[in-house]
This record gives structure tokens, sequence and C-alpha cells, in this order.
């Protein structure tokens, strides 16, 4: 008798394919690590800020806004805009494609292998 190898329904995929399935087409413009890690960094963010109800969302993203002018303060209004946008195109793919997955990102890394990149990613459940 040969076993199914499909995996059970309670094992969930690995956060950092979901990550990229999210955020498909983001993640991959830039040039450098430093660039690519700063978008990964709002791609976890976005992920992130989608497990919250939509008020904290809320809260969260305009948290978001003022962190990036506190730490950006030449951005223009217009640059800000595409920012907030982007993030909020990444919260709405998150939970249209994994709407049951609560999982936190603690951590992730792009790392370069040869001439491609992967990222790694760490996350934690909190119920």
């Amino acid at each position: 008798m040969s076993q199914s190898k499909k995996p059970k329904t309670s094992i969930k995929r690995k956060i950092s394919e979901m990550l990229s399935e999210m955020a498909v087409g983001f993640l991959g413009v830039g040039d450098s690590i430093g660039e690519r890690q700063n978008r990964l960094n709002a791609a976890c963010t976005a992920w992130n800020m989608a497990c919250g109800s939509p008020l904290v969302r809320q809260r969260q993203l305009d948290q978001y806004r003022q962190g990036y002018l506190r730490f950006n303060p030449g951005t223009s209004p217009a640059d800000l805009a595409n920012i907030l946008k982007d993030m909020e195109l990444l919260i709405e793919r998150k939970l249209k494609l994994f709407p049951d997955d609560k999982r936190q990102i603690v951590e992730a890394r792009v790392v370069k292998v040869g001439n491609k990149f992967r990222i790694e990613v760490a996350s934690a459940t909190l119920e």
C-alpha cells in the first residue's frame, strides 16, 4: 500500500513562499541587497498589519506613515502617497491570498545566492 505524499491540511506553507507570492513584483525591484531588504521589510510590515482588525490596521498604517516621514523627512507628498498605496495593495493581497494565516513575521532577510536573491523569514504565532 502506497502512502500519499500530500501534506496534511494542518501543515502550513512556508511563510517565505507565501510572502513571496503576496509581494510578487514588489520584492524583485532593486539592484542592491539594501534596496531589496528595504522592500522586504515593507512587505513584512504589510503582512503583519494585515493580520490585525481593520481598525488596528488603519492605526498601524498611520503610524507607518508618521515613522516613514520621521526617518525620511525629504519625502515628497507624491512619493509618500505612492509608498502608502504600495502598502495598502500589499495588505489587500495578503488578505485576499491568505486571510486565515495570522502568523507574525519577526525577522526577514534577503540573501544573495550566486546572482540571484532569496528570502529567509522567521515567524511566530500570536494567539
